[in-house]
């Protein structure tokens, strides 16, 4: 093994982040990323957030592969920059996240179980979630095994409503899409007490972000 060259990675974080963006497009395609010509055309608020939220998704892959297939100091160096070009990305996540969430409020969007104050709710709590994982991401950058995992659970925490999209797309009961997410989580669970022993401190900062979501969602209504 050449010298600049370290251990691979662990290719089990790449795997989470392709099945997220999986299901990030699956879930949106009949809407955005194969919308048919007979809907009206999107706002530019929805098809700027839909850009940029593929974004991220799609530097997670990358992120998680850079470090997961190989390791050397040009992929090291390069997973560096685009750390901190992710900064900038997040803060777009949310910026146009807040924006979208507003306009699904105004224009009065509910469903048979929540009513537009609980979907904006959830659309907020998805962001706040995303907000904490990913700045505890930056936080613990020098530290590996909370890194990796508060990036990995970032896209988690906020893909609800790719997943609430996926079953309905599957004509699958709507609340499935809790399972889709959580099936994430509990493949981390089981990943880290293969690997570790035991579940690692960001796993439980998911489910209690998942849960109170849910929590305050329902409360709202």
């Amino acid at each position: 093994m050449r010298p600049d060259v370290q251990p691979r990675g662990e290719p089990f974080f790449l795997t989470l982040a392709i099945l997220q963006l999986a299901v990030v497009v699956a879930g949106f395609a009949p809407t955005y990323y194969a919308r048919p010509a007979t809907l009206p055309p999107l706002a530019p608020e929805f098809l700027w957030h839909g850009r940029i939220l593929t974004v991220w998704y799609l530097l997670v892959v990358v992120q998680s592969g850079l470090i997961g297939l190989r390791r050397d100091r040009t992929t090291l160096r390069l997973h560096k920059h685009l750390g901190l070009a992710s900064v900038g990305i997040a803060a777009l996540v949310i910026y146009s996240g807040i924006g979208v969430a507003f306009e699904f409020y105004r224009g009065g969007s509910a469903t048979e179980i929540l009513s537009p104050a609980g979907i904006l709710t959830a659309n907020l709590m998805n962001l706040l979630g995303f907000a904490i994982c990913f700045s505890a991401g930056i936080a613990y950058r020098t530290r590996r095994e909370l890194h990796k995992r508060y990036m990995v659970l970032a896209g988690v925490v906020m893909i609800g409503p790719a997943a609430f999209r996926l079953t309905v797309n599957c004509s699958l009961p709507p609340p499935l899409s809790l399972a889709v997410q959580l099936g994430f989580v509990v493949a981390m669970f089981a990943y880290d007490r293969a690997k570790l022993g035991r579940i690692s401190a960001p796993n439980w900062v998911a489910v209690g972000l998942i849960l109170s979501l849910i929590t305050a969602t329902l409360l709202v209504g």
